[in-house]
This record gives C-alpha cells, structure tokens and sequence, in this order.
C-alpha cells in the first residue's frame, strides 16, 4: 500500500508539471506579437540614434570655455583701520573677483576661501597706510584712494602647483556707527553749503547773461559817458548783492571747521 500511495503523488507531481509548463509555453506563444512589437521599436530607436550620432569621436571633446571662470566672495568681516589723528576707525569691507582659466568653480572656491587670509593681510597695511590722511567725513575720498590704489597695482597672482588664478580686490569704506552719528551733521551740514554754492552760481550766471543781453540796448539809449558811469554802479549793485552771501558762506565754512576739529577730543579714543 506505501508503494502504491507514493507512486500515485509522483504521478500526480509529473502531471501538475506538465499542466505549468503547457500554460507558459502557451503564455509565450500568445505574447509573440508583443515581442515583435518591442523589438521593431527598439530598432527604431537605435537607428534614430544611429542618424544623429557624431561622425568622428572628435566632436564629443567638450567645447573650449567662452572665458576665464569668476567667483565673488566677500571677506568675513571688515579691517579696521585708524583714521587720521588715530581717535576713531574705519572699516573696510572687501570684496574679491577671484578668476581662473582652467580651474573647475568647485577647486577655485576652495582656493579663494584658503587665500582670503592672505588677501586681509596685504590689504590691511595698505589700507591703514590711506586711511591715516583722511578724517572721519572723508570715508568716500578713502574709498576712492583705496579703488584707485588696488587698480593701479593690478589683480593679485597666486600659485598653487601649475594653476595660476588672480585676485581682484574691491573695497567699501565706512566709519564707527559712534562716529557716524557725530558726523552725520557736518555732512549735512556739507551737502547744505554745496546746494547753496549751486544756487548762487546759478543765479551769478543768469545775471551774467542778463548783463550781455542788456548791454547792447544800453549802448544804444545812452551816450559814451553815461554808459561809463552806469558800469560801475551795477558792478557795486551786484558786488552788494552777493557780499552778504559770501560772508554767510565763510562764516558757516569756519564754524563747519570749528566742529570738526573739536570732535576727536569729545570723542573717546578707539
């Protein structure tokens, strides 16, 4: 009876095979036209590959840069320098143009960031070097000195193995925000005088051309003489005229004076 019973499960085994490999040849038969599908595409889509390929390897080296690679990075903090009279300081905000031929962006803002040290150090001398002939409401002619200056000397050349990249340093000059307070007057006060200079040159000029154009008509209505003595009573109008506004501009000019020299000795030493 054992050998009977296990004789039937092969039996049973075999034929359950059969049944599974009939069903996936049948399933393989019925998905041919899916498979011819697939290839003829697939051949399709190596052939359009075929017909836009490069002819010659040649053409897949990389196209040359358009030009040298730029990076901008600010310093991370500014320099300070002592203005003139060393009672108060200037603060120097840097910015380098870092450029390279042929280094990739990532390699040249390691190297940038690496020799940014470096850039602070020679900066500092020259900046304190200008800053000491400027006082404190002069921070826009030092940060034109300090431009000047960097652009004469030219970009920076560092090495680091064969490469060869440059530094182009910028700067922005401002003052202590103390300072800034104590001179935010005097600068007004400044930009005040420059607006009145303007409107009195103006109004000078427009009596100028008024003098010209009145000229010729007084030539005609007046003889020799009497032209001769009008000239000199519009001279000594106009001088009246413009007396008072001369004395008012010397007046303020020298209290503007007084002030700025009394100021590093209320102020407390940096």
């Amino acid at each position: 009876m054992t050998d009977a019973s296990g004789a039937r499960s092969r039996s049973r085994s075999q034929d359950f095979r059969q049944h599974l490999v009939q069903v996936a040849l049948a399933l393989w038969r019925r998905a041919a036209p899916l498979r011819r599908k697939a290839k003829e595409r697939w051949r399709r889509i190596i052939d359009a590959f075929q017909e836009t390929a490069p002819v010659s390897g040649a053409t897949w080296a990389p196209a040359a840069p358009a030009g040298p690679l730029i990076e901008r990075l600010d310093a991370p903090a500014p320099i300070r320098v002592s203005g003139q009279g060393r009672t108060f300081n200037f603060h120097i905000h840097a910015r380098c143009v870092w450029s390279s031929e042929d280094l990739r962006r990532e390699a040249l803002v390691s190297h940038a960031h690496y020799y940014m040290a470096d850039v602070i150090r020679r900066l500092t001398p020259l900046a304190a070097q200008h800053a000491a002939n400027f006082a404190a409401h002069r921070a826009a002619e030092l940060e034109v000195a300090l431009e000047r200056a960097l652009s004469e000397a030219g970009p920076w050349r560092y090495r680091r193995g064969d490469t060869v990249f440059t530094c182009e340093p910028h700067v922005l000059v401002d003052v202590d925000e103390r300072v800034r307070k104590v001179v935010l007057p005097y600068w007004e006060e400044l930009v005040k005088l420059d607006c009145e200079f303007d409107v009195d040159l103006r109004r000078a000029e427009y009596a100028d051309r008024l003098g010209r154009q009145r000229a010729p008509s007084d030539e005609n209505l007046t003889d020799g003489a009497a032209a001769g003595a009008a000239a000199p009573t519009t001279s000594e109008n106009l001088a009246d005229e413009m007396r008072p506004v001369v004395a008012e501009l010397r007046a303020t000019a020298q209290r503007l004076e007084d002030l700025l020299s009394r100021t590093p000795r209320d102020g407390d030493t940096i």
